[in-house]
């Protein structure tokens, strides 16, 4: 309430309002005094340095003369002097202070005058009063001030303090997209305002990705662009200015040049200011956080210091989760190297190794968009995805969606192809290669930020068999911990194929005949049960025939053993050849071979001996080769085995009697 001894008579006031246009003049000369009386105090060489000096006199000048000639308008250029005051910095002691001197200029601007000297006095009174009257409302004016600045940084402190208890009230399973969400509602909630945005991007990056936002203007940030490259449009907005800087940088009016690219945007969602800080956490990653007022609103002044102090504990809260997501991360990956060498112990072959790999990873990890294991076709140019699992998993399995040539087809530049050419473990960001851009546009459901592929090789094969892919929408999902883990993965699969392959071998030779490679006895005895199974199935006959080489001694005598093994080898390769599906033929050993065909009728045993005849006539070229072969039929002869090859064997050795006696 302003004192009774300082309002204005209505003589008083007519006094001031008759020479009103004479010493307003006075406040052009006062604003000049006002800004060397600024730059004899150190305090306030700051503002100096940072405000123009032409500009602070007209806002000084205009203010003053409100004071001494109230206009239309009057009010709001007092309030406008009171907030200058206020930035500036000055305290209740200046402000007495620079009225004093007002005073003193206005009142040699009164003496110079050539009036009634009573009229003087009147005069010079009535302007002590209204100053002492402006200068009361001055002060209370700065006390709102410093009330409004005072609550606008207490609601600041509360989201700061806010965003601390969420320390305490951490869960370890909220991935960090929810979290910096919960830290945008936090911050529009208290502070209240229209928007926050938190965002992020890797140093090699062109644009901030936006990873959280709240407020009711979210509709502001579709299809943004904030670029880190200062040179452009896009990276010298406000934004723009705190990445370069790493200096908080606000905004309170939007009709600047720099807030050209998105000032229509702000104007559709009725924003008019902002305020932003940015910060970079150990790994590298630039973070930026920008909060938008409505329009009419403003950011308190000196805020930089809060805005610092929000960064740190939204940077520590990053910091901690990123720390307890790789943490959760390793175990699982570790639960999951453990399941798969236990399922490895089993030594299952590869098509089963790769699909349980990729559904056990799938299983025990979080944030690993799709997991799927290729491997090359021999026969063109793509890749053939053999397990997938995931998001997309039947779109990897069913389409021919990698090539293994980076010239002709885009698909060729991506992880999985690159990693196959260069045998070597490939990690990605593939937001940034137009390859990836262009495959999403067909593909959306299969996009990713991060993708690493690992090759996997097979002992004496130079190039990798198979490549091991796995992509994730985490940026940061590959770290050197994690690769390590994939490592030890894919060894391990490499070991369990090793391993298969070695009993595979072992087994293949206790079932085929070392020299030829033809089954052996123990295969054929096999493969007889399934043979007469089908045979009954389809009510058919199988011929057994036993023959052996007539004269393969004379053969070996004449040319040596070596010679006659490899005439062995040449003699089953032709009768393999000879062979439909179906039927097998083994090596008994020495020169004696067995075969089982199925058959409807005999005429077709005379058929495949003649085929036999024909082919042995020209194996070699050195001398003609001579067979003698007898067949046995399941069932009409019998429906054991040796029955049958003994009946065989004697058919046999009567064809050698025959032959011998020419007939």
């Amino acid at each position: 309430m302003i004192p009774k001894f300082i309002e204005l008579s209505k003589e008083e006031n007519e006094i001031i309002g008759k020479y009103s246009s004479v010493l307003e003049k006075r406040a052009d000369v006062f604003s000049d005094k006002f800004i060397e009386w600024l730059k004899t105090n150190k305090r306030f060489s700051h503002i100096l340095e940072k405000y123009s000096h032409d500009k602070m006199r007209k806002g000084i000048s205009i203010g003053y003369k409100s004071i001494i000639a109230p206009s239309k308008g009057w009010e709001e250029n007092f309030k406008h002097l009171s907030e200058v005051h206020y930035a500036i910095g000055l305290s209740s002691d200046d402000l007495i202070e620079v009225y004093d001197m007002y005073f003193d200029d206005i009142g040699d601007g009164i003496e110079a005058l050539e009036i009634d000297p009573s009229e003087k006095l009147m005069l010079k009174c009535a302007i002590r009063k209204r100053l002492e009257k402006e200068m009361f409302d001055h002060i209370n004016a700065f006390q709102e001030l410093q009330k409004r600045v005072l609550e606008d940084r207490e609601r600041f402190y509360k989201a700061i303090t806010d965003i601390s208890k969420m320390i305490n009230e951490y869960e370890d399973n909220i991935s960090l997209e929810n979290m910096l969400g919960e830290i945008a509602t936090i911050v529009v909630l208290d502070i209240d305002l229209d928007l926050v945005w938190i965002g992020n991007a890797k140093p090699q990056d062109k644009w901030m990705n936006i990873i959280a936002s709240a407020g009711k203007a979210t509709g502001y940030l579709k299809d943004i662009k904030i670029s880190l490259d200062p040179s452009t449009p896009e990276g010298r907005g406000p934004a723009g200015i705190a990445l370069m800087t790493g200096k908080p940088y606000v905004l309170n009016d939007f009709d600047v040049t720099i807030f050209n690219p998105w000032k229509e945007r702000a104007d559709a969602y009725n924003l008019g200011g902002s305020a932003n800080v940015s910060f970079k956490t150990r790994d590298g990653t630039i973070w930026n956080i920008s909060m938008y007022n409505e329009k009419g609103k403003k950011f308190p002044e000196k805020i930089e210091d809060l805005l610092t102090d929000l960064s740190i504990e939204i940077r520590f809260l990053i910091e901690h989760n990123k720390k307890e997501q790789e943490l959760k991360k390793l175990r699982n990956y570790e639960r999951a190297l453990v399941k798969i060498q236990r399922l490895l112990i089993k030594n299952p072959p590869p098509e089963m190794i790769y699909n349980s790999v990729v559904r056990i990873i799938n299983a025990y990890t979080e944030n690993s968009h799709t997991i799927h294991i290729t491997v090359p076709d021999p026969n063109s140019e793509w890749m053939k995805t053999v397990a997938a699992a995931g998001e997309g998993a039947d779109i990897f399995l069913n389409s021919r969606l990698i090539s293994t040539d980076p010239q002709r087809f885009p698909q060729g530049q991506f992880s999985t192809s690159k990693c196959f050419r260069e045998g070597r473990v490939v990690i990605m960001n593939p937001q940034n290669e137009p390859q990836f851009v262009k495959f999403w546009e067909i593909h959306p459901e299969l996009s990713i930020r991060s993708v690493g592929s690992w090759p996997i090789f097979e002992k004496g094969i130079k190039n990798p068999v198979a490549v091991l892919t796995i992509g994730s929408r985490d940026p940061d999902y590959f770290s050197e911990d994690l690769i390590t883990l994939v490592d030890q993965t894919v060894s391990s699969i490499e070991m369990a194929i090793d391993q298969y392959r070695s009993k595979e071998k072992i087994e293949w030779m206790g079932l085929h005949d070392p020299l030829t490679g033809l089954p052996n006895r123990s295969f054929f005895e096999q493969s007889f049960q399934n043979a007469i199974k089908r045979a009954d199935r389809e009510k058919k006959n199988l011929g057994i025939g036993l023959m052996d080489i007539d004269n393969f001694k004379e053969y070996n005598d004449t040319f040596g053993h070596i010679a006659g093994d490899e005439l062995l080898k040449r003699i089953g390769l032709s009768l393999s050849v000879i062979l439909r599906g179906g039927d097998v033929v083994a090596r008994l050993g020495g020169d004696e071979f067995i075969l089982h065909v199925i058959f409807d009728d005999p005429k077709e045993l005379d058929s495949i001996t003649a085929r036999i005849r024909e082919k042995l006539s020209s194996v070699d070229d050195k001398m003609t080769i001579y067979f003698s072969i007898g067949w046995a039929v399941y069932p009409l002869e019998s429906k054991e085995l040796y029955e049958l090859i003994d009946i065989a064997d004697k058919r046999m050795y009567d064809q050698k009697r025959i032959a011998k006696k020419g007939v």
